[in-house]
């Protein structure tokens, strides 16, 4: 078996768990700086399994703010390229002059040796791959017109390489019978072909509804979001946002609640939340008031929170 390498807040205590985590990430990854958006109850757990050339890890946390600045790229000893997706969660990136909304699935190219900053509004549910630079550009010459683009990850080989890397969960990996290499080398493969065969920001057009909405759930963990917030987001004025929600027969407050109460339910049903209290769900969720949250949750799924989340088996 592979070695597996694991790191958790949980093994300290809760007013030393943001330290501990920066100095986990740094000594894991590389050097750089995380900020919960949420201190009360901060969690976060990294896992790593090497294999002769590049690096999967997986890793979960509260909601944070996550950056690498010069100071911190001139004082590393360590650089390297991260292709970086979340699986289920949204997230945003700016790096490169780029600013994205990166959807569930879609991978980036990272290079550490450029500053950068991702924002994990909902939480970091993170599935990374850690690459040395020389590896790397043997399969992609011309790295540098990737770098802090998504790339599609619903169709084409996008899609090949979304399955292959987020096969690569690091305790599933640590037992996968197969020789580094030939893993690696699919990996390589699919991300050349997926980068080379696909038009970079080919997306299908979305307009200020759709991109309302995903702004929404980039920033759902926000107790104070309003309206004004996602239209800045979205590109769109006020005006224009609300009249793009009631084409839709929508709100932008309902549309938010909904938002929030889907993004609670999946929480409570996920194992791997299942060390989280229903009040800390809330919290996570934009949700000050317990009572509220209560209400809310059991008006649009018509069953409290505890007996929906008792119905799951957690």
């Amino acid at each position: 078996m592979r070695a597996l390498h694991f790191r958790s807040t949980e093994e300290v205590a809760p007013d030393q768990r943001a330290r501990y985590w920066r100095d986990s990430v740094h000594q894991s990854v590389v050097e750089m700086d995380l900020v919960p958006t949420e201190p009360h109850e901060f969690f976060g757990r990294i896992e790593l399994c090497p294999l002769a050339r590049i690096v999967p890890f997986q890793v979960q946390g509260s909601p944070q703010r996550v950056s690498r600045d010069p100071v911190e790229i001139a004082r590393g000893d360590k650089n390297a390229y991260y292709l970086i997706s979340q699986p289920l969660g949204a997230w945003r990136i700016r790096h490169a002059g780029h600013d994205h909304l990166v959807q569930p699935g879609e991978s980036v190219l990272v290079d550490s040796r450029i500053p950068y900053e991702f924002v994990f509004g909902a939480g970091l549910d993170d599935l990374s791959v850690e690459m040395p630079i020389g590896w790397l550009e043997r399969w992609i010459p011309d790295p540098a017109r990737l770098i802090g683009r998504p790339l599609q990850a619903t169709g084409g080989w996008g899609l090949a390489l979304r399955g292959a890397k987020e096969a690569l969960v690091p305790r599933a990996l640590a037992r996968l019978p197969l020789p580094d290499e030939l893993v690696e080398d699919q990996l390589g493969a699919l991300l050349a072909l997926a980068s080379g065969c696909e038009r970079l920001d080919a997306r299908v057009p979305r307009g200020p509804f759709e991109r309302g909405v995903e702004a929404i759930r980039a920033r759902l963990s926000e107790p104070g979001l309003v309206a004004s917030d996602i239209a800045r987001d979205s590109g769109v004025s006020l005006r224009s946002l609300h009249r793009a929600f009631a084409a839709h027969q929508h709100t932008f407050a309902g549309t938010l609640m909904q938002v929030r109460i889907d993004e609670a339910a999946r929480l409570m049903v996920e194992r791997r939340f299942r060390h989280l209290t229903i009040a800390e769900i809330g919290r996570r969720c934009g949700f000050l008031d317990g009572s509220h949250f209560a209400r809310q949750f059991r008006r649009l799924r018509h069953v409290g929170p505890r007996d929906f989340r008792a119905s799951a088996g957690l």
